[in-house]
């Protein structure tokens, strides 16, 4: 993995951890069906603004905006022990807690970028999942590959809607030094990241693989 791909993976699994501790303190997110629609509008605010931060490419898949590289940051997390899924909640652990503590002016230094997670986060995480996905299935967006002006609802399933914002084309990107990108990266365990994005690939395609993944919310 390039640099560049190390610093995108680093910051969307940071700002992962961020804005599922913001969400625990305005809803919950109940399940990963939520986690992927609230993450798709936060990334979406700042693509309009040409903010990098989130990196991810969004497809429409069977319930609206899904990204697998979501899918594997989120079980990473949860492998990691930064995160618990249970009782139907998704939520930090205390070591994701620590870390984001340990972040805390890292992330304050990148506030300009927080602040559309953050009203995401207030307007979306009081909501159920269905009631996010009606939302969502009723936006507009630009389907890049066929240059068509459509509403979520009617864009054919596996085409692109939402894709990450080229360094060259940002106004501004996610400041994250490269101290911080190797403290971070040791965090999240890059081995990790490869074993969990081949697992990811063979349960979407629906090839047998010896690690689980949860396909029940998107």
């Amino acid at each position: 993995m390039s640099e560049m791909g190390i610093r995108e993976r680093v910051t969307n699994i940071l700002l992962l951890l961020y804005l599922i501790e913001r969400s625990s303190t305005k809803g919950k997110v109940e399940d990963e069906l939520k986690l992927q629609k609230l993450v798709f509008l936060s990334q979406k605010e700042l693509v309009e603004r040409r903010l990098k931060a989130f990196s991810y490419n969004f497809f429409r898949w069977k319930k609206g905006p899904f990204s697998k590289h979501l899918r594997m940051d989120l079980n990473i997390l949860i492998e990691s022990h930064f995160l618990s899924s249970r009782y139907g909640k998704i939520e930090l652990t205390q070591r994701g807690k620590d870390l984001l503590n340990d972040c805390e002016n890292l992330l304050t230094e990148n506030k300009q970028f927080l602040r559309f997670i953050d009203n995401v986060v207030s307007n979306f995480s009081g909501k159920s999942p269905e009631e996010i996905k009606d939302f969502v299935y009723d936006l507009q967006v630009i389907v890049p590959r066929i240059r068509q002006i459509m509403t979520i609802r009617d864009v054919p399933p596996r085409q692109l809607i939402l894709f990450k914002t080229s360094d060259r084309k940002a106004r501004a990107i996610f400041n994250l030094d490269p101290s911080w990108l190797a403290t971070l990266e040791l965090s999240f365990d890059k081995d990790a990241m490869t074993s969990l994005e081949r697992a990811v690939d063979d349960a979407l395609e629906g090839r047998v693989h010896e690690y689980t993944i949860r396909d029940n919310s998107t």
